[in-house]
């Protein structure tokens, strides 16, 4: 036969644990800083390369052209995995696009 288990109450927290409770950030504080010159330097690079958005798309592997269109106006900051795209295709250093401190080479 099988032995009917007693059900246990539920385990309450101790005064300690509850101290560790975190709260999550406001999403203004968990922002983190972007560099100011980011979409002018991606712009600058797609015009210098003369492609269309559609086209640096297709290069960088984005999944369409409103990425890049969001990229350029500032509104949508691209991954590391596209910036790093960027960099080779323009065949520059990453610090160059991220520091705003670098302007882009000229020519």
């Amino acid at each position: 036969m099988a032995r009917a288990r007693k059900k246990r109450a539920p385990r309450q927290p101790s005064k300690s644990a509850t101290t560790l409770v975190r709260t999550r950030p406001t999403s203004r504080s968990r922002r983190r800083p972007s560099p100011a010159k980011l979409a002018t330097k991606l712009t600058e690079i797609r015009l210098a390369l003369g492609l269309s958005q559609g086209q640096i798309a297709l290069h960088l592997g984005v999944k369409d052209r409103a990425s890049i269109s969001g990229y350029e106006r500032g509104e949508r900051e691209p991954p590391l995995p596209v910036l790093l795209a960027y960099a080779r295709l323009a065949k520059l250093p990453m610090e160059t696009l991220v520091d705003d401190e670098v302007d882009l080479p000229e020519g």
